[in-house]
C-alpha cells in the first residue's frame, strides 16, 4: 500500500465537529484577551443581566502573572451613566461572574468607556414566492413516495430550491 494513501486514511479517521473545529481556530484570539472561551461573550446579557448586558461588553481579563491571584474584567461600557450602575452593582456582577466560571476567576472590574462592536446585519432578503404552476409541478413529482411525512419534507424541499433559483436568477 502507498504511503500517501496511509495518510489519506488516517485523515478520514479525524473528523470532527464544527465547533470544535472552530474552537480550535479561535482559541488563540481568546487566550490573548484571557477568555477561556467564547462562551461568557455569548452569555454576557445573561450574566449581567438585559439592562448592563445590552450596553456592555466583556473585553478581556488580566490575570497576574503567577495566576495566584483572581483577574480583573475589562469592561467595555457605551454608555458612561451606566458606569456608575455597575459600580453600584459591582459585587453582584463579579458573584455571578465568578459562578459562570465555577471559581473565583474575577475579582475586580475596570471600566472602558467607547463603542461597542456593531452586530452583523447579514440579513438577506426573503424569498420571492413560488409561483403556482411550479408548486404543482413539484407537487406531480412527487405522487408516487407512499410516506405522507417524506412527501410532505421533500415538497418544503423542492419548494426551497425552487424558490432559491428564482431568487438567484
Amino acid at each position: 500500500m502507498p504511503a500517501d494513501s496511509n495518510i489519506t486514511q488516517k485523515r478520514r479517521a479525524q473528523t470532527q465537529s464544527v465547533g470544535k473545529a472552530i474552537s480550535g481556530l479561535t482559541r488563540k484570539a481568546l487566550d490573548r484577551r484571557g477568555f477561556v472561551d467564547a462562551s461568557i461573550i455569548n452569555e454576557w446579557p445573561t450574566i449581567a443581566g438585559e439592562l448592563i448586558g445590552k450596553h456592555s461588553l466583556p473585553d478581556r481579563i488580566i490575570f497576574s502573572r503567577d495566576r495566584t491571584r483572581p483577574g480583573s474584567l475589562h469592561l467595555i461600557l457605551e454608555n458612561g451613566a451606566l458606569a456608575t450602575e455597575v459600580m453600584h452593582f459591582e459585587p453582584i456582577l463579579l458573584e455571578r461572574i465568578n459562578r459562570f466560571f465555577g471559581f473565583r476567576a474575577v475579582g475586580n472590574i475596570k471600566i472602558i468607556h467607547g463603542p461597542l462592536p456593531k452586530p452583523k446585519q447579514d440579513k438577506k432578503p426573503p424569498l420571492p414566492k413560488l409561483a403556482p404552476d411550479r408548486r404543482a409541478d413539484i407537487e406531480k413529482s412527487l405522487e408516487d413516495v407512499g410516506d405522507d411525512e417524506l412527501r410532505d419534507a421533500l415538497t418544503r424541499l423542492g419548494d426551497h430550491v425552487a424558490r432559491r433559483r428564482a431568487s438567484e436568477a
